[in-house]
């Protein structure tokens, strides 16, 4: 659990220097908060596999990680941070098109105008 703890708080960190970035000016409408990052699902269960399948990442273990992240998108078969954890996953085990392909079907799902997710997304789609 403590690797996950890690990355969430990296993760934390990297949306607090970008929210350090971003400027609004008073005329916009934007109340855009780029500290607050969403793990993606409100949804205990996939919260939990969320946990699972990080720990299984982080201890290379891209068989468990799909696993436990299939079971999330079966739960929640449209939501774009399962799909984009997938990607992730796929990617770093060492399938390229696949990761693509899922990447292709988290931004159909994902909301334009969740910035960080949109971000995450071009990053993975960057490093493939």
């Amino acid at each position: 659990m403590a690797r996950s703890t890690v990355l969430t708080t990296t993760l934390v960190g990297m949306a607090l220097i970008l929210g350090g970035c971003a400027t609004n000016s008073p005329d916009q409408g934007d109340n855009i908060n780029y500290g607050e990052f969403r793990l993606g699902s409100e949804h205990p269960a996939v919260l939990m596999l969320f946990g699972q399948a990080d720990d299984a990442m982080q201890a290379g273990n891209w068989s468990a990680a799909l696993t436990y992240l299939d079971q999330a998108r079966r739960i929640e078969p449209r939501n774009p941070y399962v799909l984009y954890r997938q990607a992730k996953a796929v990617s770093s085990a060492g399938d390229s098109t696949r990761a693509k392909q899922l990447l292709e079907r988290a931004r159909v799902f994902a909301n334009e105008d969740d910035d960080m997710l949109n971000y995450l997304l071009y990053e993975l789609e960057f490093q493939l």
